[in-house]
């Protein structure tokens, strides 16, 4: 898993800002203690679903959490999922899921798990995909209606 300095210390400023427990915390925003520990503690990045819980949890973007970015647009959920923004965006790009694959160089059964099973993509993928289809990680991953 990847680490990051900006995301600890973004987790760090957002756990103080409230008033909970970890523990509580992280059953508050369901997801797991030992995510949110390794994050405070070493910055490491978890996997994609638990960052968009966290990100729901604490109200901010993606990238806002990721410390990324100091602005937070955070405007709540969207009624899309990434799977359907996944799939828009390739019809309006005019592309395969097959051509994603081998333009942004990662094997195509990722996608087949994410389309048929309901997975998320890595980060890394994340980025490759945001990218190429020149949106946000948010509009990607269905936390915002705002493409950039």
């Amino acid at each position: 898993m990847p680490i990051s300095t900006a995301f600890q210390k973004r987790v760090n400023e957002l756990v103080a800002d409230t008033e909970l427990k970890k523990v509580d915390l992280a059953k508050a925003g369901n997801f797991d203690y030992r995510s949110l520990s390794n994050a405070l503690v070493y910055g490491i990045i978890p996997t994609t679903s638990t960052l968009v819980k966290m990100a729901n949890y604490f109200k901010v973007s993606l990238l806002y959490l990721l410390g990324r970015t100091e602005k937070n647009d955070y405007f709540g959920l969207s009624n899309e999922t990434f799977q359907t923004r996944f799939t828009q965006l390739c019809k309006e790009k005019g592309v395969t899921h097959y051509k994603v694959s081998q333009d942004c160089f990662f094997d195509k059964s990722n996608i087949s798990r994410w389309l048929s099973k309901g997975y998320l993509p890595t980060l890394e993928i994340l980025d490759m995909l945001t990218k190429y289809f020149n949106v946000s990680i948010d509009y990607l991953l269905g936390l915002s209606d705002f493409r950039n």
